[in-house]
């Protein structure tokens, strides 16, 4: 994925989708149902493996905690309890967190990326998420009454939604976001990854704040061109879900490839239908994606209005 070395987002985007609009579990600090529906070896282990997946420990000291906590007495941890500590903590954790996973498989595409040690601009293989897979397992197992939701939509958010379902003539659509900003990932805060993910903006409570990651990139390798490709991808998969359709071969027309052995299976219709309703990031990020101009441009940095840098009061 192209990630800085010591991040473990490929961690978190392999853990189980924790959602509460899919499981009712959105945050890990969830309290146990009366009924008890997550056993409390499980709520543990859980825990000890998020503290893992932000970075706060190693893989090999999540395993160790855990092998402590089996001979400590806590049953349901055995199968997870190593009495020999081997290699490879942290692949064994990502393929323990997959096993259940109801994430889709990772798309792998072509991007063209910055090489900073060679100083030029080469393409390499990028794995994202496409968005009508992510939204496809949230219809699925989500309540429709909050999925559906525009709460917190403003003015403009609603009526958009609206005129697209008189423009498509259905009554139900899914409105969603897409978020993209510059995250530190190292303790001096002299590396960043840029972030893409989707938000529901119209679902409010303990939802509201829910980030779907799509890709991670390093700033240094991002070059002039590399979000105009993957937002090519994300236009075609948008494409896709305006349609309410699952897609039959590549974003490029090219037929599936080994890697996408799963999603050639699903073919028809999606079963619901979604529609982009608002953007939010910084002017920066913007900028980098869809190359609106910035302050050093003499045309200003506004599509609707002429104003210049040297007319803004300080």
């Amino acid at each position: 994925m192209l990630l800085p070395s010591g991040s473990n987002w490929e961690a978190l985007l392999a853990a189980p989708l924790p959602c509460t609009l899919c499981n009712g579990m959105f945050s890990k600090h969830r309290l146990l149902t009366p009924g008890g529906s997550q056993p409390s070896h499980t709520v543990l282990q859980e825990d000890v493996e998020d503290l893992y997946a932000e970075n706060l420990i190693s893989a090999k000291r999540c395993q160790t905690v855990l092998n402590k906590a089996h001979k400590a007495g806590i049953k349901g941890l055995r199968k997870v309890a190593k009495s020999l500590l081997g290699k490879n903590h942290a692949r064994t954790i990502v393929r323990r967190k997959l096993k259940n996973t109801k994430w889709p498989d990772q798309y792998w595409v072509e991007v063209r990326v910055w090489n900073k040690l060679a100083r030029r601009e080469e393409k390499q293989w990028v794995c994202i998420h496409l968005i009508h897979e992510i939204l496809a397992v949230i219809w699925e197992l989500g309540l429709k009454d909050v999925i559906l939701s525009e709460d917190l939509l403003d003015r403009v958010g609603k009526d958009h939604m609206e005129w697209m379902r008189q423009s498509l003539d259905i009554l139900e659509l899914l409105g969603f976001g897409l978020h993209g900003d510059g995250v530190p990932c190292n303790y001096d805060r002299t590396e960043s990854v840029d972030v893409i993910s989707i938000n529901l903006p119209g679902v409010g409570g303990g939802y509201k704040r829910m980030r779907i990651p799509l890709v991670t990139l390093p700033e240094s390798s991002i070059s002039h061109n590399t979000m105009d490709d993957l937002m090519e991808v994300f236009a075609w998969s948008m494409r896709h879900l305006l349609a309410g359709t699952w897609p039959v071969c590549r974003h490029d027309g090219t037929p599936w490839l080994k890697s996408d052995t799963r999603r050639a299976k699903k073919t028809g219709n999606l079963g619901f239908q979604a529609c982009l309703v608002e953007v939010r990031s910084d002017w920066v990020f913007l900028s980098k994606t869809f190359h609106f101009p910035t302050h050093g441009f003499e045309d200003g940095v506004c599509w609707k209005c002429s104003c210049k840098r040297s007319q803004v009061h300080p």
